[in-house]
């Protein structure tokens, strides 16, 4: 009790002016009555030490140069009034009200005087060294009643903040320093027990956990729970609750910046405080809403307000993404975020994998319809990979509102329903092309499946996909499909030209043009059609078709079905083959890029047969061998078969010029020509 007496030590209590706070201003009263001085006459021994002047400190302020005359704007620093009598220098002077008078102050919402008068007043009753008896008990109960008044006026302004802070924000400010004040004299008392080893039973009275407690309970009553919904529309229902209490978070928060921040000092990061109370009350409201049996597509609604909505609204009150961010990731728990998340994709899955079938079957029906395709920009065109392109870029965007990491796992989904859907397109294609084979626009109908793996390819390079294997596994079932209606189109265009090459570089043949002309007739039909395949595919099919169509040219001169018996037949034949090589080139430079050494090979053929000097046939053959290094002895036996006569000893020193390395050969797959199995299976 000593340690206390030295601590708070005070004097005779004098009559003086009480400095008051009345709203914005600040005003003087002496109608108060003073506690009556001890008639002993004794005062208790005062003390200068540090101790004393720390409590002191608690009851005290900065000092904004006030008077009993000025008047002042009140801001979240001050502490309401100048209290020039608790000051430290001014604390012996004081007139210890009665408690009656502090009663008075409290109804009268003077707060802040009040508390600094019980405090004063508790102070003495606790160091008063008068026996514990009954008046001692009933002062000190009276002590309590008046605290229990206080803190119950006080607790009240801060569960009504929301409205005080428009209509009184004074009143919040004086209610805030009433907090700092009885904080700062808990703070002397605790720092005294560390030192004596006491402390009042009172002390500390810890406003600072009751204030929290208000300040969750207040949030609680803001925030009422999601009504209930029925079955048939819990979309809407769900969406109405999101939305209400959207707005109601919106219109709090507001108040909470522009109207509640300014009565509280800055380094009480109010803001936070309110905000981790809303986010413990929301997580409560959001479970139940998870929790409601939500299926589907029920569940984007949730989670686009989860980690869109409230992390936007989180922004008024908590500027620092690092703090936001900490405090959203305790909104819910894992398990319920988990489960949310499984049943978003597994209806992500679901709903993309009907779509494409659906998709799929309208393709079928025109397939089958026996209409034309559509064309456009020039090419046969296709609604189905556009329908699949949607599907994917509307679920992996739809994802990456919610988060970057939900987009990436859509992704992957929507991967591994595209590989799933080709298969089934793949299956589909082929049943048309079996049952469907003398459909009037089935080349065009197999073109267009071509530029649709093109228009899903395309789409699949251009995503940034990290999952390299299901990429490859796509490109892979595309590259495939691709391929098998490539040959399907070399396969239909040759089997109608078959009967007509056959009847190339034959006895008949020289007396009529018709082979040739039917052949140059139907390849144009069919290039015509090849034009709307898109790029690359055309150039590469066009130089197949090119290349196999000289291919079937030279095979007819290697089944030696004519022989010229005489050296102006040779040189009809030469002038035959050369003038039929011409316009099969035009043909196809009309359709496609120029193409001058594929050309070069029927035309060194055709001067091979209509050369008579052996050093200038041996040159054509190194030219022909230069541009086609696959060409072996015996196509060169074959061409020299068709000349009237070759000497053995001439036609060796032809064919030795075959084992000499040509240094500019190329052996790329356009060069490729003698090499092809029809040729080696001819000779």
């Amino acid at each position: 009790m000593k340690k206390f007496k030295r601590l708070f030590d005070t004097s005779r209590f004098a009559r003086t002016t009480i400095i008051e706070d009345v709203g914005n201003k600040v005003t003087t009263r002496k109608d108060l009555k003073p506690q009556k001085a001890d008639p002993s006459g004794k005062s208790p021994k005062r003390s200068t030490t540090k101790k004393y002047n720390l409590l002191t400190a608690c009851c005290s302020v900065p000092s904004h140069n006030m008077t009993s005359n000025s008047e002042e704007h009140l801001d979240s620093t001050d502490n309401i009034m100048d209290i020039l009598e608790i000051n430290g220098h001014l604390w012996h002077s004081i007139t210890l009200l009665q408690e009656k008078d502090i009663k008075e102050l409290i109804e009268q919402q003077r707060y802040f005087k009040a508390d600094q008068h019980l405090i004063k007043l508790e102070y003495e009753r606790y160091t008063n060294d008068v026996a514990n008896d009954e008046s001692t008990k009933k002062e000190e109960k009276a002590i309590n009643s008046l605290y229990e008044l206080l803190s119950a006026e006080i607790f009240n302004v801060v569960k009504e903040s929301f409205n005080i802070s428009k209509e009184h924000p004074n009143l919040l400010k004086m209610a805030v320093q009433v907090k700092i004040q009885e904080e700062k004299a808990d703070q002397i008392y605790l720092e005294e027990k560390e030192k004596s080893g006491s402390v009042p039973e009172f002390r500390p009275r810890q406003w600072d956990a009751k204030w929290l407690s208000i300040l969750q309970h207040s949030v609680n009553e803001r925030i009422s729970e999601p009504l209930s919904g029925s079955e048939d529309s819990k979309t809407d229902w769900l969406t109405q609750c999101l939305v209400q209490l959207r707005s109601q978070l919106k219109a709090d928060f507001d108040t909470i910046v522009n109207c509640i921040n300014p009565c509280y000092p800055e380094e009480y990061n109010i803001c936070v405080k309110y905000a981790e109370c809303y986010c413990k009350t929301v997580s409560s409201h959001i479970s139940l809403l998870a929790e409601s049996g939500l299926k589907g597509k029920e569940v984007y609604p949730l989670l686009y307000w989860i980690n869109k909505c409230y992390p936007d609204i989180m922004i008024a009150v908590i500027p620092s993404e690092d703090t936001r961010q900490q405090l959203l990731n305790t909104l819910l728990p894992e398990k319920i975020i988990n489960h949310l998340k499984n049943e978003y994709f597994s209806v992500l899955r679901s709903d993309a994998r009907m779509c494409m079938i659906k998709s799929l079957h309208i393709e079928e029906e025109n397939w089958r319809s026996g209409k034309e395709p559509l064309v456009l920009n020039d090419c046969y065109h296709s609604e189905l990979p556009i329908d699949i392109i949607q599907i994917i870029d509307g679920a992996v965007k739809d994802a990456r509102t919610l988060t970057c990491e939900l987009g990436d796992q859509a992704l992957n989904i929507m991967l591994e329903e595209t590989n799933y859907f080709l298969k089934s397109f793949q299956m589909s294609a082929e049943n048309f092309e079996k049952s469907h084979l003398n459909h009037p626009n089935f080349i065009s109908v197999v073109i267009s499946i071509i530029n649709s793996c093109e228009s899903i390819r395309n789409h699949n390079t251009n995503e940034k996909i990290t999952n390299l294997v299901l990429k490859e596994s796509i490109h892979s079932v595309l590259n495939e499909m691709e391929k098998k209606k490539k040959d399907i189109i070399l396969k239909t265009l040759f089997c109608k030209l078959k009967p007509h090459c056959k009847k190339l570089v034959t006895e008949k043949w020289l007396e009529c043009t018709e082979p040739i002309d039917e052949i140059l007739e139907i390849t144009e039909k069919h290039l015509t059609k090849l034009k709307k395949l898109k790029a690359p595919h055309y150039q590469d099919l066009l130089m197949e078709i090119h290349q196999q169509l000289i291919t079937e040219y030279i095979l007819r001169i290697m089944k030696k079905k004519l022989s010229c018996k005489t050296e102006n037949q040779e040189k009809q034949v030469a002038d035959q083959i050369q003038n039929e090589s011409q316009h099969l080139q035009k043909l196809f430079n009309f359709y496609g890029p120029e193409d001058k050494v594929l050309e070069s090979a029927l035309l060194k053929i055709a001067e091979i047969i209509r050369l008579k000097d052996v050093d200038a046939i041996i040159i054509e053959v190194a030219a022909l061998f230069r541009d086609f290094p696959d060409i072996r002895k015996g196509h060169v036996r074959a061409i020299l078969s068709m000349k009237v006569s070759v000497k053995r000893s001439d036609e060796k020193k032809i064919l030795k010029i075959l084992n000499t390395p040509m240094n500019d050969s190329n052996s790329s797959i356009e060069r490729k020509l003698f090499s092809n199995p029809t040729l080696f299976k001819a000779l």
